[in-house]
């Protein structure tokens, strides 16, 4: 028999948790494979964020269609599937050029036939200057409707060649939205975890300025989830995401990499600039009041807590990051929002989180 003392003593699911468990049921009920792109899918559905795709995905029915899934992703231009995206309008671009090649190959052979037409006529005539009226009447009536076919010919293909240079165009719009969605984080805009890795990837191909990389924990807006759903976590998200993009400038970046990460970028500064700049962010976002369900009058605030790498400290991508994952990790453990630059000591603090190279 269940002990009540025990259930009472036992964790409230919280709303996130159980959007999870949904979709593994929604799936597993519904004989959907269990691809990543898939649970992307479901979980767009099930958290509330996309009731447009909810119900298209419940009109599916039962045991639904691998393909149609697919279809879905493509048409709400996913991340997930933004793959399958860029197949689907390769695939069709490839098919397009197919299909005017073939056609100017033709047109070009009936250009041939023609000339050729025009060469054995001009021929006859050298050889025989006296040619029947009758034979000549026939060989210019014929040249005539060949002429006459090659103008619609070329009318046809000029339209034909103009409807697929349009078609091309729209592909190149569908490219975008795909680039986008691929490297776009839905809930603020900015650009995702994607985004950042190649463009920290890229950070080392030449000698950059000093740069600064600062990843940044928003403490508190994981409980906001748990406690009050993932609709009150989306609102928070975008509430704050104007603060994040006013605080660089052309050449820096910022990007949503987890939950509740950011990673930035700040171009040719030093750490000193660094902290100043992070400073300026953490006063602006526990400024900011949270607004939560059934509490109008009592409104969350969020802290944040930062830590700073810079590249003349690190041998390349991987040590950079490290190196601002573990100032981070120092700050959280310090149990005080706030931002600490990586040195040497914080390294030593954490010998098996840290090569001694990136000292």
């Amino acid at each position: 028999m269940t002990n009540p003392k025990q259930n009472a003593q036992r964790p409230a699911r919280t709303e996130i948790d159980a959007v999870f468990v949904r979709i593994a049921q929604a799936m597993a009920s519904l004989g959907v494979s269990p691809l990543p792109r898939n649970y992307a899918l479901f979980y767009e559905a099930l958290s509330g964020r996309n009731p447009d795709l909810a119900r298209e995905l419940s009109a599916l029915g039962p045991s639904p269609d691998a393909a149609k899934i697919d279809e879905l992703g493509i048409r709400h231009n996913l991340a997930s599937h933004a793959t399958l995206s860029a197949d689907k309008v390769q695939a069709q671009a490839v098919k397009l050029l197919g299909d005017v090649s073939v056609a100017m190959r033709e047109a070009t052979n009936r250009k041939t036939g023609f000339v050729r037409q025009l060469q054995d006529f001009a021929l006859r005539l050298e050889n025989d200057p006296v040619v029947a009226m009758s034979d000549f009447a026939d060989a210019t009536q014929a040249i005539r409707d060949q002429a006459a076919a090659l103008l619609r010919d070329e009318a046809s293909f000029s339209g034909r060649l103009t409807e697929t240079v349009a078609q091309l165009s729209s592909m190149e719009g569908d490219i975008d939205a795909l680039r986008a969605a691929a490297t776009r984080d839905p809930s603020t805009g900015l650009p995702n975890r994607t985004a950042f890795s190649a463009r920290l990837s890229a950070l080392f191909l030449d000698a950059p300025p000093p740069t600064a990389l600062v990843l940044v924990s928003l403490n508190g807006l994981r409980g906001v989830g748990e406690r009050y759903g993932v609709d009150a976590l989306e609102k928070a998200l975008k509430k704050l995401a104007p603060i994040f993009r006013k605080s660089i400038k052309k050449n820096d970046f910022v990007g949503r990499i987890g939950l509740d990460e950011l990673a930035f970028l700040f171009s040719d500064v030093s750490a000193a600039n660094a902290e100043a700049i992070v400073s300026r962010i953490r006063a602006s976002i526990e400024a900011i009041d949270i607004p939560l369900p059934e509490r109008s009058f009592t409104p969350e605030r969020l802290s944040l807590s930062a830590g700073i790498a810079m590249t003349d400290a690190a041998s390349g991508e991987a040590d950079l990051f490290s190196q601002a994952e573990l100032a981070l990790h120092a700050v959280k453990a310090s149990g005080h929002p706030g931002q600490l630059v990586f040195s040497a000591a914080v390294g030593a603090r954490s010998p098996r989180l840290y090569s001694p190279h990136a000292a």
